[in-house]
């Protein structure tokens, strides 16, 4: 076969997934007659966060983990649907959550959310983020064995942080000062997903999804990698063991300061699947 050939060949097999569709699949994941699919698990995150809500006329101050008094691991469920409508389409969603709470004294002064907190005073605080994606895909090249899609769609970011002081005298409370602050983040974002298959049981697929964009007040770069291995049971139902990175920075402008989120959390993660 010539050179000219083979990359014809070649070409056709990627922009033309279709061509394929009387290629019996080494793997039922592949098998378009399998429409959905259903996964949900468990991750275990460590997380490096920056949270700060500036309101004026307050300067700008960014509390970590550290200051919060709250741990930096959090055991979370995972949710993922995937359904395909076609041979060469399909839409995804999904959605995972970061919750942690403690309590420390206070090390330093600081602002959060148009509030004073001075040093020595006992803070309770809570912080959570919750994201959802829905994306739709398009099959950009399918074979017996893999499968490569690409698509977008929107990441919903649901932030919440909640810092509470109080002050003793002689073991009475003497003031109380809450802050808390809310945001719920729709961005656009660019995904791709790939898989292969070792054996018909066995399979290792990755899926990458980003942004960068500005939408209204907010500002937000995202980067999310999710690298995992199936095993595939009888009748549909498998396992799978993987490694997922998250990587969100997110800034609000408001009229009256700003808020900022600078989160990054990492994990293993296992999920029970069913294919129907």
């Amino acid at each position: 076969m010539t050179l000219l050939l083979r990359i014809a060949v070649f070409a056709a097999a990627l922009f033309a997934p279709q061509a394929l569709a009387d290629v019996q699949p080494f793997h039922p994941y592949l098998n378009s007659e399998k429409k959905h699919l259903l996964l949900l698990g468990y991750t275990w995150q460590k997380a490096d966060v920056e949270v700060s809500a500036q309101r004026d006329p307050f300067s700008e101050v960014s509390l970590d983990l550290d200051d919060l008094g709250t741990d930096d691991t959090y055991n979370s469920w995972l949710l993922e649907y995937r359904y395909r409508i076609n041979e060469n389409w399909g839409l995804v969603a999904g959605a995972f959550t970061f919750e942690v709470d403690g309590n420390r004294t206070a090390q330093r002064d600081f602002n959060f959310d148009g509030k004073e907190f001075e040093a020595g005073v006992a803070l309770d605080t809570s912080l959570d983020v919750d994201t959802y994606i829905v994306d739709v895909m398009y099959t950009a090249y399918r074979s017996d064995r893999s499968e490569v899609l690409v698509g977008g769609g929107l990441h919903m970011f649901d932030f919440n942080a909640e810092v509470t002081g109080r002050a003793f005298v002689d073991e009475l409370e003497g003031s109380l000062t809450n802050a808390s602050d809310d945001i719920l983040a729709p961005l656009p974002n660019l995904r791709a997903q790939g898989f292969y298959a070792f054996t018909p049981r066995l399979a290792g697929a990755a899926t990458l999804g980003w942004l960068s964009a500005s939408v209204g007040d907010f500002d937000g770069d995202f980067l999310f990698l999710h690298a995992r291995l199936f095993y595939r049971f009888q009748g549909g139902f498998g396992v799978s063991a993987g490694y997922q990175i998250t990587d969100i920075d997110l800034e609000q402008d408001k009229s009256n300061g700003k808020n900022e989120y600078n989160i990054a959390f990492d994990g293993p993660t296992v999920q029970l699947s069913y294919a129907f």
